[in-house]
């Protein structure tokens, strides 16, 4: 709901001067049917009411009703004094002593309607309206009330049928096309808003021209016509430059526009903004990227609140967005002088890592996990920065640490495994990953660091790793690499324990996990090998060639393929194969020059699950 949807009573404003209007002229006709003394007591009583002098006309009034006059007319000149000196009770009792001496006519009921909109009795209201309706089909007023009084209760769609009815007999008529166009709008009928409101004119009074230029602009921003929206909210602002939620208005279709923005797309906002107002504003233009104007917004939001937050955090995001990163650095620095806090220590290490100042990221890291140690996030950003620099051992102690104290999360386990992995202490890398594996079976990520160490581990690695293996892959049955991760494993520990013949149950893996999923490239290479140390040639050739057809990077595959060619005697087939193994043999060695790189972003790929 944007932020010129109905402001209750604003519509008895309206009401209440067209029911005054409409009821001076009813009473003024009724006039020559009075007696005299009720006719010159009318008179002069509207005659002092029109002067501003309400109590005076009162005076008068009650003096001749006193006398014993029983004029509807008087009664209801003096329900509106009442009402307009805030004697609501006296009022209503007014209006009740009209509908008793002329059940059967509109005046009593539209005018005890407006009344009791003013006050909030708003079911009441709408039965008023309904009686005087229900005498005078067509009476404006009583339709104009009616359906004003359905909106206020919500009822958005019975509200928009009778100012409709409205807007029928006084087409034009710029309250029953606003109010009109307001139900259609808060009933979602956006297209048919729009055409209420484009046949409605301007008003000239500011408050009714502000009005209409607001609506419009809602009812175009409910239609996406953002352009348009931002000149209905521009003119409205230039009327009343003081308003805060126009300008609000105005800022977000302006940005929803895709304005390219300058100095000279939108006004100033208003001055003395609170700080509340500003962190909105800057927020705005955060959301839609246009850094440069949120900063002075933010700023002047710290100005006025220095320990918020919120502003000091997105105030940094903008500084650096635009290229001011000392800028943030600097903020941050301030910030935790003055409030340490574990959040900004960690935002800052972020920033001085990319500012190349890697001593002051360590230090800020190191300090977010003081201040808040049981923030798994910091956990990892230092074991991360550790790892980035290829410090591998205290890179290790901290996710060491990290497992220990979140025992349920992946990615600590990750980076435990790779600061292993990184010096070559292959045994305890698989056990990192296997656990890793285990805490999230289903994480392509995870399967692919724990496939790194597949080719390093020794007979004896395999003991302890082979048992949890066969429990994960009998837990996810309809799991491909699972199946592929433990047929490999038991088909590597068979081959180094010279169970050349014990082959059935890895191969039995492997064909299940290329059968689950056909695109798997390292199941085809690994089936293949089983079948070529089960002499099943042929068998393993079709393997290798869908390995090297869904990876044609592949060199081991090559290597293989051409070993297996030999053993064919198909010499020149193998001496193909060869030469290609050794072609990308070659540009696989200066691709592992950069691999350090790749494993920080391999690990940084692992997000944070949500209940860590």
């Amino acid at each position: 709901m944007n932020s010129f949807s109905r402001v209750p009573g604003r519509a008895v404003f309206f009401l209440t001067h067209l029911f005054l209007i409409a009821c001076v002229l009813t009473v003024s006709g009724n006039a020559a049917q009075q007696t005299a003394d009720a006719q010159a007591a009318y008179e002069q009583a509207l005659e002092l009411l029109q002067n501003g002098k309400n109590a005076d006309a009162l005076a008068v009034i009650d003096a001749a009703i006193n006398a014993g006059v029983r004029d509807p007319s008087l009664y209801n000149l003096r329900g509106l004094v009442d009402s307009e000196l805030g004697r609501d009770e006296d009022a209503e009792k007014s209006f009740r002593k009209v509908i008793s001496l002329t059940p059967k006519s509109a005046m009593g009921y539209t005018n005890l309607g407006v009344l009791l909109s003013k006050v909030g009795r708003l079911e009441d209201a709408a039965a008023a309206f309904r009686q005087a309706q229900k005498f005078e089909p067509k009476n404006f007023t009583a339709l104009l009330g009616l359906g004003t009084s359905l909106e206020a209760l919500h009822r958005h769609a019975e509200a928009a049928v009778f100012l409709q009815r409205a807007w029928d007999v006084r087409p034009g008529d710029f309250q029953a096309g606003y109010e009109l166009a307001l139900a259609l709008r808060e009933d979602k009928q956006f297209a048919a808003a729009k055409r209420i409101v484009n046949q409605i004119a301007a008003p000239q009074d500011p408050e009714s021209e502000i009005k209409y230029y607001s609506l419009a602009g809602v009812v175009a921003e409910d239609l996406k016509e953002f352009t348009a929206a931002a000149d209905s909210y521009r003119r409205a602002y230039a009327i009343s430059p003081g308003s805060y939620e126009i300008y609000v208005a105005l800022v977000r279709s302006t940005l929803a526009a895709g304005a390219a923005f300058s100095t000279n797309v939108l006004p100033a906002p208003p001055e003395n903004l609170s700080a509340a107002q500003d962190l909105t504003l800057g927020m705005l233009f955060i959301s839609a990227g246009a850094y440069e104007q949120a900063i002075p917004r933010l700023k002047e939001t710290l100005r006025l609140d220095a320990t918020n937050d919120r502003a000091t955090v997105s105030l940094v995001l903008a500084y650096k967005s635009v290229g001011e990163t000392p800028a943030a650095i600097d903020l941050l620095r301030r910030t935790v002088k003055d409030r340490p806090s574990a959040a900004f220590y960690n935002l800052l290490a972020g920033l001085d890592e990319e500012s190349g100042e890697y001593v002051d990221a360590v230090q800020s890291f190191q300090r977010a996990v003081e201040l808040d140690p049981n923030n798994e996030q910091y956990y990892f950003d230092l074991g991360m920065e550790y790892l980035s620099h290829f410090t591998f051992g205290p890179a290790a102690e901290v996710y060491g640490v990290g497992t220990q104290k979140f025992p349920h999360s992946s990615r600590q386990y990750l980076g435990l495994g790779f600061s292993h992995y990184a010096v070559r202490e292959y045994a305890e890398a698989a056990e990192a990953f296997t656990t890793a594996l285990e805490i999230d079976p289903e994480s392509p990520s995870v399967f692919q660091a724990w496939k790194t160490v597949l080719s390093f581990l020794a007979p004896k690695d395999w003991k302890e790793l082979l048992p949890r293996l066969e429990h994960l892959a009998a837990a996810h049955p309809q799991n491909a690499e699972l199946a592929f991760g433990y047929g490999a494993a038991l088909f590597r520990s068979e081959i180094a324990n010279g169970q050349e013949s014990a082959l059935d149950g890895p191969q039995s893996f492997l064909e299940k996990s290329v059968r689950l999923q056909p695109d798997f490239p390292e199941a085809h290479l690994e089936l293949g090998s089983l079948y070529a140390a089960r002499k099943q040639g042929q068998k393993a050739v079709v393997e290798y060639l869908e390995a090297i057809r869904q990876d044609p990077k592949s060199d081991i595959a090559h290597y293989r393929l051409g070993q297996v060619y030999r053993d064919m005697n198909k010499l020149e087939l193998a001496t193909q194969e060869l030469a290609r193994y050794q072609e990308l043999s070659r540009l696989h060695q200066e691709e592992l020059k950069e691999s350090r790189s790749a494993v920080k972003q391999f690990v940084l790929s692992q997000g944070a699950k949500p209940n860590e």
